[in-house]
């Protein structure tokens, strides 16, 4: 092989490594604005629990609970809580639980501790609300009978029961039917506020705890959180 023929396969090798790694840069990027934020722009904004439904099952899978919070339209309103008076309990100050209100429905999640893959909804119904929870990651569709489910395990009660009374089935939609209870409004003195939590998102370190810094950053800084009250 002629010296000027090894030049032109080293070129070639040189170029062709490059497109693929220039290639994969791009996919890595289009692949995140795809999966979190690539939705109509409809279903964005839930106000209830069958639209909150639609956005989960609009967006591509698996879908991480980051993913679906980035997918929400900012800016965001929230009430972040240290109680640990919770079936989804707070850990401090610092990974509080989070209210993301939507008018008459409310999300809930925390960024780390046992309840971290769980978002809780809260839909406002004639002095009380729908409860309704499910577990994230989600590999298919989901269905009223999973967010009912995972509630009861099945069982007649759901594991809300203990804290909020006057707990019933009652038609949703349509041949459908959710856990309706009492309403428990957080405590303001316990609020944490959107200062601090800001400072959490952006000083958080991925290294040691990467999924409690994408739900923060998700809410706080990609949506633009600010403090609301509590609409019911």
């Amino acid at each position: 092989m002629t010296v000027t023929m090894k030049k032109i396969l080293i070129f070639l090798s040189l170029g062709f490594t490059i497109w693929l790694l220039s290639c994969s840069e791009k996919k890595s990027s289009s692949e995140v604005s795809y999966d979190c934020t690539t939705v109509d722009s409809s279903l964005r904004q839930p106000q209830t629990i069958a639209e909150a439904l639609n956005l989960i099952n609009a967006l591509p899978k698996p879908l991480g609970l980051d993913c679906f919070l980035l997918a929400l339209k900012p800016p965001l309103k929230v009430f972040a809580t240290n109680s640990t008076f919770s079936a989804q309990p707070a850990q401090g100050n610092s990974s509080p639980r989070i209210f993301i209100i939507q008018n008459t429905l409310v999300l809930s999640v925390v960024p780390s501790g046992s309840g971290r893959t769980f978002l809780e909804f809260g839909e406002l119904k004639s002095g009380q609300s729908f409860k309704a929870e499910i577990q994230f990651p989600i590999d298919n569709s989901v269905t009223y009978e999973q967010i009912n489910n995972h509630l009861s395990s099945g069982g007649t009660n759901s594991s809300c029961v203990s804290c909020h009374f006057a707990e019933a089935k009652s038609p949703y939609t349509t041949g459908k039917s959710l856990f309706i209870s009492n309403i428990l409004r957080p405590d303001e003195s316990q609020r944490v506020g959107q200062t601090f939590m800001k400072i959490q998102a952006e000083t958080c370190n991925s290294e040691t705890n990467k999924y409690r810094c994408d739900i923060l950053k998700a809410i706080y800084m990609n949506g633009a959180a600010y403090d609301a009250s509590f609409p019911y």
